[in-house]
């Protein structure tokens, strides 16, 4: 977790309105980008007024998929994404003022009973309606590329485009907001899951579930149909099964075809209208997933070459960049990231 110290500046709002203890605080606009761009990664900004004091307040946490930030300002400002702020999924939870952003053409604006939610590359500029007080948590893309890997099996190459509006009336709602509300709460004021490295990777794989499977945006089509998976051909059904039995394997899609007893084409034709992929995409993606949780085990004492190896990727380079391509992170960054979970 990234730790943050309190600026030496008087308090410029009543403690007692926070409802938080603020690690940043400051009468500056200057003050806050300074704080958040240090604690979290650059953006641009700009102040809506022409006031020289810029009242704000903020409690900012930070874990590998998480960054969470209580904050309270006088006024209001605008927030923009620069290509080197980092990719995350946003929840924008306003108590006090409002919150508004642009996706495409498209205005939406927080409101009662709704939680608002988008992609911050895909975001124009987002605007802080003051007097305000809100939560934001963020959510690292890479949970949600890795995530799409898994439920749809083949790489995210593409925007989701999000619907921005959660209306948390509904079950779907109700699902992501209170898991969401649940995060928030354990990271404010150096809350409980901060000291759970592990849980806090259980959860934001679950919320990444969640979004995928129960928001609406690009793929909910897709994984609507997949919902109804029993009634794919059963040669599809029968060549999945053997793959997963011979995963390790040096399989070609003859074998495959063969061991099936149907021919080389309708295999093909079977996983493309059942998988949307190749029968031999999907070989190279379960051994792709099959490799992560290897890599994924603070157990496994393998090299990145041997794992590499035995899931049959025969050049380790070639193998880092499908890797990478695939769950946007490298090899030993997965290896890493385990290696702290021990």
């Amino acid at each position: 977790m990234i730790s943050l110290g309190h600026e030496n500046t008087a308090r410029v709002l009543e403690p007692e309105g926070y409802g938080f203890v603020p690690t940043h605080e400051g009468s500056t606009f200057e003050s806050m980008v300074h704080a958040f761009s240090t604690g979290y990664g650059a953006f641009g900004a700009q102040p809506l007024t022409n006031d020289r004091t810029f009242a704000w307040a903020a409690d900012l946490r930070r874990t590998e998929a998480f960054t969470v930030i209580h904050s309270v300002y006088r006024t209001s400002w605008t927030i923009r994404t620069l290509d080197e702020t980092p990719q995350h999924l946003a929840f924008y939870l306003p108590q006090t003022g409002s919150f508004r952003l642009s996706i495409g053409k498209r205005m939406v604006e927080s409101g009662a009973g709704h939680l608002l939610m988008a992609n911050n590359h895909e975001a124009g500029d987002r605007v802080v309606l003051g007097p305000h007080r809100s939560d934001a948590l963020f959510l690292d893309w890479q949970v949600l590329r890795r995530m799409i890997v898994s439920l749809v099996e083949a790489p995210l190459s593409e925007s989701l485009d999000f619907e921005p509006i959660l209306d948390l009336a509904t079950q779907s709602g109700q699902l992501i907001g209170n898991l969401v509300q649940t995060i928030v709460q354990g990271m404010r004021d150096g809350g409980p899951l901060l000291s759970s490295p592990l849980a806090m990777a259980t959860m934001s794989e679950t919320l990444a579930h969640l979004v995928i499977r129960f928001g609406h945006h690009r793929l909910s089509g897709h994984l609507e149909k997949k919902k109804v998976s029993l009634v794919a051909p059963w040669h599809v059904r029968r060549a999945i099964d053997y793959m997963h039995a011979n995963i390790a394997e040096p399989l070609t899609m003859t074998m495959i075809a063969d061991d099936v007893g149907v021919s080389l084409r309708a295999l093909q034709t079977g996983f493309k209208a059942f998988r949307g992929t190749s029968p031999a995409g999907y070989l190279r993606t379960i051994r792709l997933q099959a490799a992560r949780e290897q890599l994924r085990d603070p157990t496994n004492q393998r090299s990145v070459r041997e794992i590499c190896m035995i899931w049959g990727f025969a050049h380790a380079g070639r193998f880092s960049i499908i890797y990478r391509s695939t769950f946007g992170e490298s090899p030993r960054d997965t290896r890493l990231r385990a290696e702290r979970l021990r």
